[in-house]
């Protein structure tokens, strides 16, 4: 019988940022979407959501909109502060909608010494089916590992030059 784990795709990116824990996850958790995920390859960029609070807070929902016209909806799950955010996206109206039920993405934030962080970003994509899987294998993985690492550039950038709003610091 196969596992729930060997039905998931998974993209991981990791990232050494030169600021405290602190910094990194806040940098990380606060981020304007619209300024780090831009348009690569087949993965259109983000324009905005409709939250109207700080994302901090476990299972607050915000809908994503993307410039052509797309939106998904993204629900924060878990939150150990500098340490550990979790999050669902679902209800694709992309293509994406054809290939995948959800998926889910963690971020995990490690110390690597006084004034650098180790930060690690999982996504995990649920194939509707088999031949979803093999679409998503085929070209998604690879286009999306381009997209999440261009993004976690701009996060280390963000953390490592101080371009955050201090009042969201938590």
């Amino acid at each position: 019988m196969k596992t729930n784990s060997q039905k998931i795709e998974q993209v991981k990116v990791i990232m050494i940022v030169n600021s405290s824990v602190k910094e990194a996850f806040n940098a990380a958790i606060q981020s304007d979407l619209s300024n780090i995920f831009k348009k690569y390859k087949s993965l259109p960029s983000i324009i905005g959501t409709d939250l109207t609070e700080s994302w901090i807070k476990e299972g607050l929902v915000r809908t994503i909109f993307f410039e052509d016209d797309t939106q998904v909806t993204e629900t924060l799950l878990k939150v150990i502060p500098h340490e550990f955010f979790s999050y669902k996206v679902e209800n694709f109206t992309s293509t994406l909608r054809y290939l995948t039920t959800k998926i889910e993405g963690d971020w995990i934030f490690t110390k690597k010494n006084t004034n650098q962080t180790q930060i690690e970003w999982n996504y995990n994509i649920y194939p509707k089916n088999v031949f979803a899987k093999f679409l998503i294998k085929l070209t998604l993985k690879k286009d999306l590992h381009g997209y999440l690492t261009n993004a976690l550039k701009i996060v280390k950038q963000n953390s490592e030059t101080k371009k955050m709003n201090p009042n969201q610091f938590i």
